[in-house]
């Protein structure tokens, strides 16, 4: 069936247009005519080379995973409404999720910092945890199936290559449709001689997205990794500001062999919770280093008020005790004066050799101390100044 613009499927979602298209299917956004709110509604194409057996088996695949993924509700995913097949092909009805994919923002040559990449990464591994608690695995995780939305919110988005996981029979069988993105899938996902898909397939596409956007370049598809290791550059080589942390957590997440990864995504989260709680440490000490350099910049203002408090205390100390120490200590300036003068003379007769040139240089000290005496004396025989 070849769906056209404008067509109502099941007699209530009316498509509008095409959101994106793959080998094997493309996602319209509709509007749901019953409920009166946009869809995004992904039409799935039968394996052309599949016969009728085969085809039976894949419509009853299909129902099974439908009906799983609408019991899932979790606030980073967007929710299946409903799920039907026309002909041949089959439909999943998804919540539309406005904003703008990881790949859209990746094309704008926009490159997030790792910070920012920490709190898409907390609601991603919230999600992908929900999704394997109830045997649900992604298989086409990257970044044109994570929605950024207006909020600041990210979604994981696009369930077509859904697979249900049974840990109890990992060898049960399940119908493929697709394999997924080069670029984000694992060796597992395309050699079945691998081991099942489980929980460390979705581990690796995060892996590959993550490294898409720290570092702005597409991952090496793990075929090219096994034949050429280095044919995929490091991280911190083509970003140095990403830390030795996000480097290593992106590897080992990349392993080629699943054993080599992170085992689960609780594992990842347990390890992503360790690297915040460090960085917020971190910055506690860095506040606290702060204050103490800011305390010790202030220190020196404030020993530059001491010698200003010292001399108010200094002056109230006269104030307080000089009219009791006056009448012994106004009796005993005269000698002194006069011995230390004749001291100051000596002195100049020795420093100049000349007993006239030391008199001419005393001569106006003595006079102005005679002047002084005498002025002093008549103002204490005078009214009191106020």
């Amino acid at each position: 069936m070849s769906v056209q613009i404008g067509q109502v499927l099941k007699g209530r979602y009316r498509i509008q247009s095409i959101l994106g298209e793959g080998g094997m299917g493309t996602i319209y956004l509709a509007q749901d005519l019953l409920m009166d709110r946009p869809r995004a509604i992904k039409e799935l194409y039968p394996d052309p080379v599949a016969d009728e057996a085969k085809l039976y088996a894949t419509r009853l695949q299909f129902k099974r995973e439908a009906e799983a993924l609408s019991r899932l509700r979790h606030k980073s995913l967007p929710h299946v409404s409903d799920y039907f097949s026309i002909d041949e092909n089959d439909y999943l009805v998804m919540d539309y999720i406005a904003g703008q994919s990881l790949a859209d923002i990746l094309g704008q040559k926009k490159r997030p910092t790792e910070r920012l990449v920490y709190s898409w990464l907390e609601q991603i591994l919230d999600a992908m945890a929900y999704c394997h608690e109830h045997r649900v695995l992604h298989r086409d995780i990257k970044p044109a199936n994570i929605i950024l939305t207006t909020e600041g919110q990210v979604m994981l988005v696009d369930f077509g290559l859904v697979k249900m996981h049974d840990p109890q029979n990992p060898h049960t069988a399940t119908i493929v449709r697709g394999l997924g993105t080069p670029e984000y899938t694992p060796l597992e996902q395309y050699d079945a001689s691998m081991g099942h898909t489980d929980e460390r397939t979705d581990i690796y596409a995060l892996g590959a997205t993550l490294y898409h956007l720290l570092t702005g370049h597409c991952p090496q598809p793990v075929s090219q990794r096994i034949l050429n290791p280095d044919t995929q550059p490091p991280i911190h080589q083509l970003n140095p500001k990403i830390s030795p942390w996000m480097t290593q957590f992106v590897r080992k997440a990349m392993a080629i062999r699943p054993e080599n990864r992170f085992q689960s995504v609780k594992a990842m989260r347990a390890a992503l919770d360790r690297r915040l709680a460090k960085l917020k440490e971190q910055s506690r000490s860095s506040s606290a280093s702060q204050r103490v350099q800011q305390t010790v910049k202030r220190q020196p203002q404030r020993r530059s008020r001491k010698p200003r408090q010292d001399a108010i205390r200094a002056k109230r100390y006269l104030d307080e005790y000089a009219p009791q120490l006056a009448p012994v200590i106004r009796p005993m300036l005269k000698p002194i004066t006069v011995v230390g003068g004749l001291f100051a003379f000596v002195t100049i007769v020795a420093a100049v050799g000349s007993f006239p040139v030391a008199a001419l240089i005393m001569a106006p000290l003595i006079l102005g101390g005679l002047l002084y005496y005498k002025g002093r004396g008549r103002r204490d025989q005078g009214p009191p100044r106020f």
